[in-house]
This record gives C-alpha cells, sequence and structure tokens, in this order.
C-alpha cells in the first residue's frame, strides 16, 4: 500500500505518530472492505399498496384473509382504504395503525366483549 503523504521508504519506527495513525487507518479500511461486502441500500417500500398486495402483508402481520373478505370488508367500510379511479388502494401505515387498533391487550377483556357486542348490533 502506498499512500502520498507518508514515506514509505522509512523504517516504521521512524514515523511519526500521525502518518502511524494514518497508516493504521488505511490498513484496517482496506482490510474491512475485503470483509465486507458492498451492500447496496435499499429502496423504501412505498406505502400505497393493491390488494394483492394487500393479502400477504396482511397474512405477515397475523391477519390472514381470503381476497373475498377483503373485499367484504371494503364494502362494509371495516378496513382504510382508498379509491383511485376504479382502483382500490390501501396505505401501509394505515392498515398498520387498523391493525394497532384492533389489538386487544389481556387486561382489556372488559373492552373486548363490548367491541364484540357493539360489532354484533353493527352487524344487525
Amino acid at each position: 500500500m502506498k499512500d502520498a503523504s507518508i514515506n514509505v521508504t522509512l523504517p516504521f519506527a521512524a514515523l511519526a505518530i500521525g502518518d502511524v495513525q494514518q497508516l493504521i487507518r488505511s490498513i484496517v479500511a482496506d482490510e474491512v472492505r475485503k470483509v465486507i461486502p458492498h451492500v447496496e441500500p435499499t429502496k423504501p417500500t412505498p406505502d400505497a399498496m393493491t390488494v394483492d398486495q394487500v393479502l400477504p402483508f396482511l397474512s405477515e402481520q397475523g391477519l390472514p384473509t381470503t381476497k373475498k373478505t377483503l373485499y367484504n370488508w371494503i364494502f362494509r367500510g371495516v378496513i382504510p382504504y382508498k379509491h383511485i379511479g376504479r382502483r382500490v388502494a390501501f396505505s401501509r401505515k394505515e392498515l398498520l395503525s387498523w391493525i394497532e387498533s384492533r389489538t386487544v391487550r389481556s387486561g382489556d377483556r372488559r373492552a373486548a366483549a363490548a367491541l364484540r357486542i357493539s360489532e354484533s348490533a353493527n352487524r344487525k
């Protein structure tokens, strides 16, 4: 390794402390580049999703469903969605908050019972 600012013909003991530090940094950086492969930065995940993208997303979140059930939820207004022209679109952020709002904690049994009663009353 040759660095323009370091005189490589001098013995190591004759190098100044700053030169030794720079030499060590350079050697370590070269070795790290050899060991750790270059990783391309990942693209951010788009927020908008289609029906076909939502199905596996909901399954990953612990809410597996079918396309028929999903369209039923859309018709009833149960799940957050948007119309873009004639297409239905979903927001990843809105779906995550919707799932979180439906999550019942173990201490919330009374709230869960009230929620079931209200949902039952809405269906009638």
